[in-house]
Order: C-alpha cells, then sequence, then structure tokens
C-alpha cells in the first residue's frame, strides 16, 4: 500500500507541475517547477515520510533506462555511424581527459588521489533530460545539439567504469588501468551485442506478428504494445546480470527500433500512432519524476548537514568539479579532430555550458553508500555533487539567455495557434451553415465545434449532459448520417488550414498540432459505433 501511495505522490507531483506550468508559468521550464515541488515534498514532514528512500539501482533501471531507451528510439542509427568517431571522442576521451583534470584539480585540497578520482568521475556523465529545462524557449545550434544529445546517450558507460576504476584504487590501494580497459570494452562492447541481440529478436517478433493473418484483431495489439514498453526494462536488467553496460544496451536497443519504426509505420498504423502516443507520456512523466526527486534528495541529503570547515570544503570541490569540466569541454570541443567542421568559439562555448549533470551523477553518487566508501568521504562526495549539479542547471540557465537566439516564445505560439483554432471552427460553422441539417443534429455540432474552441462552460456541458440522457439511442443509419455531418464539418477545418498554412510558417509546429487535433477527431467518427 506505501508503495502504492509513493507512486500515486510522484505521478500527481509531475502531473501538478505541468498544469503549473502552464496555467501561470509558461516562460519556466516544467522541470524546474517539479524540483521546486519535490524540495517542497522534502520539506513537509507529512509528505516526505510518503517518499522512499532512494535507491541508484532501481532509479536507473527504471527511469534512466526507458528514458535513454525512447531517446535512442528517436535518434537515426545513420546518424551515428556516420559521426562514430566523433561520439568515441566525447564519450570516451574527452571524459578520460575531463577525469584526469578534475581529479587532479580535487588533489590540490590534500584528498587522496583515489577519492579524487571518484569525485571527477562521478561528474562526468551529462543529462539530456536536464539540457532541455536550460534551453527553453531558446534555440540551440543544431550541430551542437547533435552532440550534445549523442554524448549524453553514450557516456554514462564510460563514467561508470572510471567510477568502478577509482573505487577500486581507493578500497585496495591499487590502479589497475589494464583491468579498467579491459571491463570498458568487454561492458561497452557487450552492451552493444546484447542490447541489439535482443532488440533484434522482439523486432523479428513483433513484425512476424504484423505480418500474420490476425495482424489486424485488436487483440493482437495488446501483447505487442506490452512488450515494446517492457522492452527497456527487459535488456537493462538481463544486461547486468551478465555484467555488461545496461544503459548502452538500451540505447543500442532504441537505435534499433529507430529504423524499425521508419520502416513499418503502415504496417499496422494504429498501433504504430497509440506506441507513439503512449511513450511521449511516459518520457514526460519519467523526465518529471527525475527532477521531482533531484529536489527531493537535494533537501534529505543536506538536512542532517552541519555547516562546518567539510562543507565548506565540499562546495569548493563541487566548484571545482564544475569550472575543470567546463574548461576541458570547452577546449576539447574548440579543438578536437574527431568532430566534423571547425566548431566557432561560441558554439565551443555554447557545448560546454549544455553539459548538463542530473540523474546519472546522483544514482552514481548513491551507489557508493553500497561500496566501502567511508561516511565522512561519501558526505563529502554527495555534498560536492549536489553543488556540481546545481551549478550546471543554475550557470546555462542565466548564460544561454545572452549567448543564444530566442525560439518563438511557447505562449505567443499558442496564443497563435488559439486564434487561427477560433477562426478555423467559425469557418466550419459558417460552411455547415449553408447546408440543411435536422435541428438537433446541428445543436449537437454547435457544441462540439465550441468545445474545439474552449467556449463552452461547465454549465453549457451540464445542460448537454441532461438533455442527452432524456435521448433515446439513435438508429444506425442516423449514427452513419450523423458521422457523416461530423466528418464533412473536420473536412471544412482542414481547408480553411490549408488556404492559410502557407502564410503562418513560422507557426508551422502549431498548424501540425491542429491538423493532428482534427484527424484524430475524424477517426473517432469513424468508429462511432464502438
Amino acid at each position: 500500500m506505501k508503495v502504492m501511495i509513493f507512486i500515486g505522490l510522484i505521478v500527481f507531483a509531475v502531473a501538478l507541475a505541468t498544469i503549473i506550468q502552464q496555467r501561470f508559468l509558461q516562460k519556466i521550464s516544467v522541470n524546474y517547477i517539479a524540483l521546486v515541488i519535490g524540495i517542497a515534498i522534502a520539506f513537509v514532514p507529512q509528505t516526505n515520510i510518503l517518499i522512499e528512500n532512494f535507491n541508484s539501482e532501481v532509479f536507473l533501471g527504471l527511469i534512466v533506462a526507458p528514458l535513454l531507451f525512447f531517446e535512442g528510439q528517436r535518434t537515426r542509427l545513420y546518424s551515428i555511424l556516420r559521426s562514430w568517431r566523433a561520439i568515441v571522442g566525447l564519450t570516451v576521451v574527452m571524459i578520460v581527459i575531463g577525469t584526469i583534470v578534475a581529479g587532479l584539480g580535487v588533489h590540490a585540497f590534500r584528498l587522496s588521489l583515489p577519492l579524487s578520482f571518484i569525485l571527477a568521475a562521478v561528474s562526468t556523465p551529462t543529462d539530456a533530460t536536464a539540457t532541455e529545462s536550460v534551453i527553453h524557449g531558446l534555440k540551440l545550434p543544431k550541430k551542437i545539439s547533435f552532440y550534445l544529445k549523442d554524448e549524453s546517450l553514450f557516456n554514462d558507460a564510460s563514467g561508470i567504469i572510471l567510477l568502478n576504476m577509482a573505487v577500486e584504487w581507493y578500497i585496495h590501494k591499487q590502479l589497475h588501468v589494464v583491468e579498467a580497459i579491459v571491463d570498458f570494452l568487454y561492458s561497452a562492447g557487450g552492451g552493444i551485442l546484447l542490447g541489439i541481440l535482443i532488440a533484434a529478436i522482439l523486432v523479428f517478433l513483433r513484425q512476424a506478428s504484423f505480418r500474420s493473418k490476425y495482424h489486424l484483431a485488436s487483440d493482437v495489439r495488446m501483447p505487442i504494445e506490452v512488450l515494446f514498453f517492457l522492452t527497456p526494462f527487459i535488456i537493462y536488467f538481463i544486461a547486468e546480470e551478465l555484467h555488461v553496460s545496461g544503459i548502452i544496451a538500451v540505447v543500442a536497443a532504441g537505435l534499433l527500433h529507430n529504423v524499425e519504426s521508419e520502416r513499418s509505420r503502415l504496417t499496422n498504423a494504429s498501433i504504430f500512432y497509440s506506441s507513439h502516443q503512449f511513450s511521449q507520456l511516459i518520457i514526460d512523466i519519467l523526465n518529471g519524476v527525475v527532477f521531482l526527486l533531484l529536489g527531493i534528495i537535494i533537501v534529505r541529503s543536506m538536512r542532517e548537514d552541519v555547516f562546518n570547515q567539510q562543507t565548506i570544503e565540499a562546495i569548493l570541490i563541487g566548484i571545482i568539479l564544475y569550472v575543470a569540466n567546463l574548461a576541458v569541454r570547452l577546449l576539447y570541443c574548440r579543438f578536437s579532430s574527431s568532430i566534423k567542421g571547425k566548431v566557432s568559439s561560441k558554439g565551443a562555448l555554447i557545448f560546454s555550458l549544455g553539459g548538463i549533470h542530473g540523474a546519472v551523477t546522483f544514482a552514481l553518487a548513491y551507489t557508493l553508500s553500497e561500496m566501502s566508501v567511508n561516511i565522512a568521504d561519501f558526505h563529502l562526495i554527495l555534498v560536492s555533487e549536489i553543488v556540481l549539479i546545481l551549478l550546471s542547471l543554475i550557470v546555462p540557465t542565466i548564460a544561454f539567455r545572452f549567448i543564444l537566439e530566442k525560439d518563438k516564445p511557447d505562449l505567443d505560439q499558442r496564443k497563435e495557434v488559439n486564434r487561427v483554432r477560433k477562426a478555423m471552427v467559425h469557418y466550419a460553422l459558417k460552411q455547415m451553415n449553408q447546408i440543411y441539417l435536422p435541428k438537433k443534429i446541428r445543436k449537437q455540432l454547435e457544441f462540439d465545434l465550441r468545445t474545439q474552441m474552449n467556449q463552452t462552460s461547465i454549465k453549457d456541458f451540464i445542460k448537454e449532459v441532461k438533455y442527452t440522457v432524456k435521448q433515446k439511442e439513435l438508429t444506425d443509419d442516423q449514427k452513419e448520417f450523423r458521422a457523416e455531418v461530423y466528418r464533412y464539418a473536420f473536412r471544412q477545418e482542414q481547408n480553411y488550414l490549408g488556404k492559410i498554412a502557407q502564410q503562418e510558417q513560422e507557426y508551422r509546429h502549431g498548424f501540425l498540432v491542429l491538423y493532428r487535433e482534427i484527424w484524430i477527431a475524424e477517426v473517432i467518427f469513424l468508429g462511432d459505433e464502438e
């Protein structure tokens, strides 16, 4: 029961963050609002007690793994293969250089080298989810966005291997570089092979189901969709049991699924569409959960902290980790030969600031509580990484406002789309007034079209409910006639959008949203009897 309450509270809090952002704070990323709500939950004893203790393994498997799988599914495999040298450079070479520079910088605080490199290794992974928060309402250069996204997909494995090497050094007082390299090759290479193998089997089973004589039956959809959404969990936990990188495995599987989706959209369009919509919902929820838990963990980690000399040291170490990572990223992006095409100084600065730390950094820091790291050192690591995460969020949020071009504000786009939606509906109503319709159907149509513009009140809705309850069931012919009337009205709306679409190119995304709404409404009336 406690677990159900915990899950319900977390999902409700994420939904609340979205409502607050849409209604009152459109200029602020919803992830920041989720972070603040998480902090508030942790501060209130009555809600804090309902939240389970953080478990890094569960967090990586149930939240990070599906997020990276679906992110991989949005990435074309061709782009990855074409830029493999740059990706290897960013996720291996740059990570190693960054770890060495940050580790030596932290060592200046008279910390042991093993502990310094533990701190540096934890600070290496970046988070694509967090990057979306700091560029809210801004345009990120396409090339820089591509490299930031690919880096965050693949650099987790490097961070984990480097952390394991540093922990071994910390515990046994010996550094095994060759073993670490072998472990990395086994973990990353094994993760890629396992992810592709399992994904290929699952894709084959799904495609075989699509091509069976029962592929159009409605009861075939359920097992296919369930198998799809279980894929990242299955792959991640199998990979971890085999001691290869579960993170790399789910990313590889996601890339293969992208190839499948490109060539099977019309094999069963309803399954493809519902899977796309549901996966987007899962992504939105999990993104919010990451930042919500981040807020909770920050408060819990700092609550029992006594502000003393060690705390000051931890804060300074967090600053050193951030500056060291920033400098390495800037110089590597500016001068590396593996990145295609020379990157300008401004582009390199954007790339360096765009390396946001978040969920994986926290998860890696918490894994140390299960290893032989003493409590004082673990506390130092946790506070330092919290400072690193907060700096990586706050600094680019401010700096990007002066560096990046502004995108078309969401609020402006929403206002324009609402204006066009009203004009579209008025056009359809005008066209429908030119044909004869029975009074009852015209009344229903006018009400439903006005709901598209959000121009009906609760009073109107209650009135319609009372009217509907009193009406007897329509005959099949009457249902078909009503459906045809509605479909004709939707076609009028599409005609209006087609007439003005070329005049509104800057709001193209909003127009696509309107088209999608109309098509979905039309589909509903294609299956009206169901």
